[in-house]
């Protein structure tokens, strides 16, 4: 595969080279015939966020890469999740040209895999409430019109107050042996517009579990659901989180002020696998609790931006009591995340400047 690049700095086309990259450089847009089955390197300097539209509609054959290149205090997170929502790879500002290497790496050993929507919650602690919220996010894309099924992944905790007739750890002999069918899926727990698999009540067996199981069971999942949200609880030492993970196409990170010193330990392990704090949408829960360190210093420490604050409620309820603003805020972000998977179109709201 060939890279056509527009407006990228010399030395780094000289690290392309080196790492064993054949780069044509171009002084303007190739034609889409020649750049067909190839790979396309561009710039914003070159092709401001406005047109990326376009871009993608010229180049439907090519894989497009693009690099953003704007350190403005808005942040990127908008344009990434663009560029996500038309199938565009995304380069963040102040990457490296090493960066750049194994991003293409990645493009290449990972060929046109099949789009993946699948949403995995991850908890900063135990109890801070990542089953709850994936439950919540799961109801709401049911609501929007999607078909869901929702995954209990948290090994150390099945995320549910009774013994199912099913659930991860009665399934699993047929997700060792690669036996699911669609009557597996069919039977699940039907839960609030949405498809439930409770996880697991086998408390022994948590190390037995093999990521290749996961993996199994996450694909056989998308061939009955438009999105698969799934619960992968707050405790790294599982197959299951780091399946989730590396197979996520968003990540969602529900968290508290509180746990500052958690998330210091679990952004590190992610940075192990090349996952960064831009790479998850931060959830923070019971945000009307005071606390010594609020939502907004926790969000500047450590380079991200928050999705969303919940209010704190009383405990053991199956269901989030929100508002109707609260509610709202949840639609808009339920809409944006279905927008990033391609599964919904972006909606152009008028503003007073348009």
């Amino acid at each position: 595969m060939k890279i056509f690049s527009l407006g990228i700095a010399q030395l780094t086309i000289n690290e392309l080279k080196l790492a064993g990259f054949t780069v044509i450089t171009q002084n303007v847009l190739p034609e889409p015939a020649h750049a067909a089955g190839h790979l396309l390197l561009v710039t914003s300097e070159q092709v401001p966020v406005s047109a990326l539209s376009g871009l993608r509609s010229s180049f439907v054959q090519s894989t497009i890469l693009y690099l953003y290149l704007q350190r403005g205090v808005r942040g990127y997170q908008a344009v990434h999740m663009q560029c996500e929502s038309l199938g565009i790879m995304f380069v963040p500002p102040r990457s490296t040209a090493s960066a750049i290497i194994e991003k293409l790496r990645y493009i290449m050993e990972e060929e046109h895999e099949e789009r993946s929507s699948l949403v995995g919650f991850f908890g900063s602690g135990p109890g801070i409430g990542c089953t709850s919220v994936a439950k919540l996010f799961a109801r709401r894309i049911a609501a929007a019109g999607f078909r869901v099924i929702l995954l209990g992944l948290d090994l150390y905790d099945p995320g549910y107050d009774r013994k199912a007739t099913i659930s991860l750890d009665r399934l699993r002999p047929r997700i060792t042996g690669k036996m699911l069918h669609g009557e597996d899926f069919e039977g699940l727990i039907k839960q609030d517009g949405y498809m439930y698999l409770p996880g697991n009540f086998d408390y022994l067996s948590v190390h037995d579990y093999q990521e290749d199981e996961i993996s199994y069971l996450l694909a056989e999942a998308h061939l009955y659901a438009d999105v698969v949200v799934a619960d992968f609880g707050s405790i790294p030492e599982s197959a299951a989180w780091y399946t989730g993970m590396q197979k996520s196409a968003l990540r969602m990170m529900v968290t508290h002020p509180r746990h500052e010193y958690r998330l210091q330990a679990l952004m590190e392990l992610a940075g192990h696998m090349d996952l960064h704090p831009q790479d998850f949408q931060w959830i923070v829960n019971r945000s009307n609790l005071e606390e010594m360190t609020s939502p907004k210093s926790l969000a500047l420490r450590f380079g991200c931006e928050i999705l969303l604050e919940l209010p704190y409620y009383q405990p053991l309820l199956d269901t989030l009591p929100l508002g109707k603003k609260e509610l709202q805020q949840v639609d808009d972000k339920v809409h944006a995340m279905l927008v990033s998977l391609g599964l919904a179109a972006e909606v152009r709201r008028k503003g007073i400047f348009q």
